[in-house]
Order: C-alpha cells, then structure tokens, then sequence
C-alpha cells in the first residue's frame, strides 16, 4: 500500500510538472502570446532568435529580419546571436507560468573554440497576462576557471520597427521631448516611446538598468533598437567581473506595445497600470502610504536641538502630519553617526518618542557613503575609501574634500553602514530613512575623471570601469536589506546619491521607496509651479508618488507671500506628493484646521480610491507656466474615483473647459468640492468626454480640488 502511494505522488508529480513546465526541443518554433501582442521565436540549426513581433492591438507585425536577440562582450570580444551563430549553441527552453505572467526561459552554451566557450547564458522573458508588455533579463553563468569582464550590454537587440521608421516620432527624456531617429538615449530615458504618427501605434522601450547606467537607442543601427547598459567607451561605464561558477543577472528591461489616438495616451494606458503594478514599485506593496511629509531643513538648516524638535512637533500636533523629518544637524559627525550630544543630550530617542506622542512617526537624514576624515570609521578604515587617479582619497560629491570622503559600498564599508542604519532605526523606531550624497558619481562635478573608483585595494571590483556598476548594485542590495529588516521602513534614495539632477528611475522605485528629486526654495506662487513642472516632467513615466521636492514652505514665519499663498502651496505639492518645510512654530489656530481638514481628506480618499498612484494629463492640461491654467486627473480607472486637480497661475482667463477622457460613456458621476462638501455637479460620462467641465477660478495663484465617483 505504502508502495502504491509512493508510485502515485510520483506520477502526480510528473503530471504537475507537466502542466507548469513545457519543454520544446530544438527546430520547433516557439509562440509567446496573450491577447495583446505575438512574439514569435525561431530555432533552427542550433541558432536562436526573435522572427516574429506582432501587435495584436492593431494586428501589426513590426519585426525585421536579422535580429540578433542581445549583444555583449567577454573580455572585449563580442557575442551575440545573429544568424551565423558563432558563440553560442541553442540548448533548450521551458514554459512556465507564474501567478499572472508566462515565463519563457531560453539556455544557451558558449560553443567550443569561441570566447564564450565554457560560459552558460539563460535569456529570460515575462509574458503578463494583463498587459501588452514582454520583460527580458539575461543570466550569465561562468564555466571557466578565471574571471570573465561583461561589458557593452543589450539585453534587448531586435530590429523592431511599428510599420514605418519614416513617419515615427520619437519622444524621449521622460516622454517629454520630441525628437528624431536615431536616437542614443542616456540616464534620463528610463522608458522612450516610438510612435508611428499616421497609424497611430508603436511602443515604450523601458530600460531597468541603475542610474547613470542606462543606454538605450533607437535606429543608430538601421531598423535595431537596443535596451541595456553603457558601454566601455561611455563617460559612465559599465562592466561586470563574474568570478569563476558565480553567476550574473543582468538588469530587465521590457517592451510594452501601444495603440493611442493620441501619443500622450500611450503613457497612461496599459503602460502607466504596468508600472503600477505589474513593475514591483517598492513603494506601492505598503498596506498604507503616509501622505503629508514635514522636513527641518529649512529654516533651521543644521541648527537643530532636542527643544527645538520637540517645539516643531507641538506645531504640527493637529495638522494631520504623517512624518517628522529630522534632517541634517542631528549628528556629531559624519561617518560614526552619533548623536550631538550638546544638542541632544539624552539622545534621539526621547524626542522621536516625543514625535511619537504628538500623532507622527519620525524620519532621520544621513549621509550614505560620506565621511569625516576625522570619523572613526575612516581613521580604522581608510582603505574603504574611493580614490582618485592619483590614489588619493576622495570626496565624489563636490569637487574639494573640505575634510570629507566617500567610501565604497563595494567594501566591507557596506556592512558597516548596513549595520549602523539598522541601528538608528531600530533604537529610534524610525518610519523613514533619508539617504543622501553621492556614491559613485556626483551630480554636480561635470568632470568625468572624478567619477568613480581608481582604487581596487580591498574592493570587490578590480578596476575603475566596473566600479560604478558594483557600488550601484551594492546600494540597491542595501536597500532591499533594510526593507527586509523593516518591511515598513520608507526609504529615501536622495537624486545625490543616486547620480544627476532631477534623476529618478525603474532601479530606484523597484528597490527604494522615494527619491528625493530636487529642490525649489522660491516664494510662491513660483517656487509651486516649480514643483508641477518637475512633477509634469517625470509623472508620465515614474509615478509622482514615488518623487519628493522640497521646499516649499507651509504657512509658517512672517513672509506674507508665503502666508498669503499656504493653501496654493500645499494644493499644488498634493497633486504630487505632499512634502513641506517652514516654521510650524508660527501656526495659527485657523491654518491647522484648514491643514487638517484636507489632510484627513486626502487620505480618506486614497483609503478608498489609492488616487496618490495616478496621475492622468493627457492632452488636457498644459506644463504648468506662470501665466496659464494647468492641473492633473489623479482617477482609478478601476474603482472609478479619485481627485481633479485644477490651477489657474496668472492667466488672464477665469474660467477653462477641460475635458475628462477617462470617463466611461455610460456611467454616471458625482462631482463635489472637499473643502465645503457641496456637489459641483453630476454629469453622465458622455457629458465628460464630449463637453467636459467648466472650472471657475476668480483670483490668479489659486487651486481648485475636486472629488470625484461614480454613481449609480
């Protein structure tokens, strides 16, 4: 009987297996398909490749011959798979399915005599059940008995063309400029949209690669896009040692097909859900996301003390402030990260008790990789740090050390500030972490030369080039280490430490929760339409939520400019994400009220619709000016609900008519104003996409918020 059940889970086993795991032998092509799109792959005479790429939105097929499928180099040689198949040998593939997407998993062997000999490549992509989108990575694994250097990347390399190059625009550095084939895109082209203006279709390239790493081109080489990472020659290189049977995954990348009227839909159709949900957004698998950020840094700059804490947080007590950001000033010393003790006597944790109290969590800012020659940890450890040509230590943020280094996250420096992060959080039971100052590349010295890592002494990588990509790839470990400690932790990866101005990316968003993008100090009404224009600018790629820019101040101090325009201000950093500065010692009776009341608001309605996860513009609404009316749609498209914002600057006009295309055509809807609750009006959806909705906005400067649901 024993036996009998034994025989039984076996062929059960087998069955299963079966059922989760097709295997296809060699010369049988394979079809990669859902609903939306039909990639096709063709394998014949050991040879591998993409022969088939169709957009089952239009029933298009826009693949060309020749496609080589990826490219890199070992050791400066060059492998790929075109047709003659000089590197590697097709082995098998296998069909799995995981929860909502297929995955296709193709393996290769380095032929015998080639530069790949003794090197196993695995070409991994994800098929979603709900998207039009195909994710790639590639997985090296290194069979030889020395290190092997990967360089010159593309993990996608497919001649790829939506019906025409000819009548294709292209619009790149975050969907915001037009531009013209060819195009070489760089660290700002997280994804790049090729459009076919007549026939209205293509699709976004999306590059997963970190930082300044990214490289990403359309048509440099006839009909070839490629999505990967830097080459040798760049000013940013990229290289990867892989040690002897260790293994490399490369960053993903994915291709997302796209059917629009109009090219500013294609980024908040099916790409915009992806990226919602289907791209692993760090931010987005919280239970509950706090909405209303308070920052130190301005105005008391370093100038901070335990009194002075605690008098802020009795400021913000009833104004429904989610975190109390301590910023810069807390610390002795940059490096051990101790406490001041003059300024903090007890400590922190008696005062992030206090914040506690006072309805908030508390959030700390520290440097990252930045250390006082003077620190402790750099006089036991002075090999951590980065050095420049010439093997002296370094500071990477800005050109002159004034006494401060950068050290390597590439060294055992990382289990020390792993551990000493750990550490601040846990005593002082910190909700979020502010990571600051550069890594591996500043984004403020333009010298290339002062980039990167000349020193290999106790390092994990043995040469310059290959340092940008192992201090990266060790900062995003990092993070995932901490948020594996702390599952609700938010982590702050600052546009410092991650590289360049106003730099935000798919690696950031999938590892970090923010990125702390910029900074804007003027007076309003400029210094909020600073803030949209940056929002306006990244949102239809990297989702607002995950972007925090300072500093706008809430209505706080004796500037009338600020006081007279408090509401405007935070109306405006709400359709972006709320993040204010200021004295909220100054606080009136009757602005923490008004605070409080939209506070409780907002969130209420993110409980209920998440709207802080969208962010819709469309052709509706213009780039924020001084002198225009502009605005955004924050809708679920599910849950039919969410928020409309509207901004009329210095325009002469005070009214607009603004369409809402995201209304279904039979549907009903009721819109109301939070602030009075009295309903706007009720429209049916025809009403809204045909005639649209008329705002009236009296005086210059002023925002206007709506709630939107729909009806029965």
């Amino acid at each position: 009987m024993n036996r009998f059940k034994a025989v039984l889970f076996i062929l059960l086993a087998i069955a299963v297996s079966k059922g989760l795991c097709q295997q296809k032998e060699a010369n049988t092509p394979i079809t990669f398909k859902n609903q939306f799109l039909e990639r096709k792959f063709t394998i014949t005479d050991g040879c591998f490749y993409t022969s088939g790429y169709k957009n089952l939105l239009t029933g298009n097929d826009y693949s060309r011959g020749g496609s080589e499928e990826f490219y890199f180099t070992v050791n400066k040689q060059g492998v790929s798979r075109p047709a003659d198949n000089t590197a590697f040998d097709y082995v098998r593939n296998t069909l799995t399915r995981i929860g909502v997407v297929q995955q296709l998993a193709v393996f290769l062997k380095g032929k015998a005599g080639s530069i790949a000999e003794n090197i196993d490549l695995e070409v991994v992509y994800d098929l979603y059940d709900d998207f039009p989108v195909v994710r790639k990575q590639l997985i090296v694994s290194n069979r030889t008995n020395q290190s092997i250097a990967i360089a010159d990347l593309d993990v996608e390399r497919l001649n790829l063309v939506p019906l025409s190059s000819q009548y294709t625009d292209i619009y790149s550095n975050y969907g915001t400029h037009l531009t013209w084939r060819p195009y070489k895109g760089d660290h700002q082209d997280a994804a790049i949209y090729v459009y076919n203006t007549f026939k209205k279709e293509g699709f976004i390239l999306g590059n997963e690669a970190p930082s300044v790493l990214k490289r990403t081109e359309v048509y440099t080489h006839d009909d070839r896009i490629s999505i990967g990472l830097t080459k040798l020659k760049d000013n940013y290189p990229f290289k990867k040692w892989i040690a002897p049977n260790e293994t490399f995954k490369s960053p993903k990348t994915f291709i997302c097909l796209v059917k629009a009227e109009k090219w500013q839909d294609a980024f908040e159709g099916h790409f915009a859900d992806f990226i919602r949900t289907g791209l692993g957004v760090k931010l987005f698998e919280k239970d509950t996301i706090p909405f209303l950020f308070y920052n130190t840094w301005f105005p008391f700059r370093t100038n901070l003390s335990d009194t002075l804490i605690r008098k802020v947080a009795d400021g913000l007590s009833g104004t429904g402030t989610d975190i109390l950001i301590i910023d810069d000033g807390w610390q002795a010393d940059r490096g051990d990260w101790e406490t001041d003790k003059k300024k903090f006597p007890s400590g922190l944790k008696p005062v992030c008790d206090y914040i506690i109290q006072k309805g908030m969590r508390p959030g700390l800012w520290m440097g990252l990789a930045t250390v006082d020659e003077n620190s402790k940890v750099y006089r036991e450890h002075p090999e951590w740090a980065i050095r420049d040509k010439n093997g002296k230590p370094t500071y990477l943020h800005t050109n002159g050390s004034r006494g401060l280094y950068t050290m390597s996250m590439g060294s055992g420096y990382y289990d020390y500030i792993l551990n000493r992060i750990k550490t601040l959080v846990k005593e002082n039971n910190l909700a979020y972490i502010k990571l600051d100052f550069a890594v591996a590349n500043s984004a403020y010295v333009l010298d290339y030369e002062k980039k990167g890592d000349y020193s290999t002494e106790a390092k994990l990588y043995p040469d310059r080039e290959s340092s940008f990509y192992s201090i990266y790839e060790r900062t995003l470990k990092l993070f995932d280490e901490l948020h594996t400690a702390f599952p609700g932790l938010l982590i702050d990866c600052t546009y410092e430490v991650w590289g360049e101005y106003y730099l935000n990316d798919f690696a950031l968003i999938e590892h970090a929760d923010y990125d702390w993008l910029t900074n804007y100090e003027a007076n309003p009404p400029e210094g909020p339409i600073n803030i949209r224009q940056m929002s306006y600018d990244r949102a239809r790629v990297i989702p607002a939520a995950t972007n925090l820019i300072g500093n706008q101040q809430m209505y706080s101090g004796t500037d009338e400019e600020i006081r007279k325009h408090y509401k405007y201000t935070y109306l405006s950093l709400a359709s972006t994400k709320p993040l204010l500065v200021g004295d909220p010692r100054t606080l009136t009776d009757a602005s923490k009220k008004w605070y409080l009341k939209w506070n409780d608001w907002f969130k209420m309605m993110d409980d209920k619709y998440q709207f802080t996860r969208f962010t819709q513009t469309s052709d509706v609404f213009e780039r924020a000016t001084m002198t225009n009316w502009d605005g955004c749609y924050k809708f679920n498209k599910d849950k039919q609900g969410g928020v409309l914002f509207f901004y009329r600057n210095g325009s002469l006009e005070k009214q607009r008519t603004f369409a809402v295309p995201f209304a279904k055509q039979d549907a009903n809807y009721k819109l109301y104003c939070p602030e009075d609750g009295k309903v706007f009006g009720k429209f049916t959806g025809k009403e809204l996409l045909e005639k649209g909705i008329t705002i009236k906005i009296p005086t210059t400067y002023t925002a206007k918020v709506l709630g939107i649901e729909k009806v029965d």
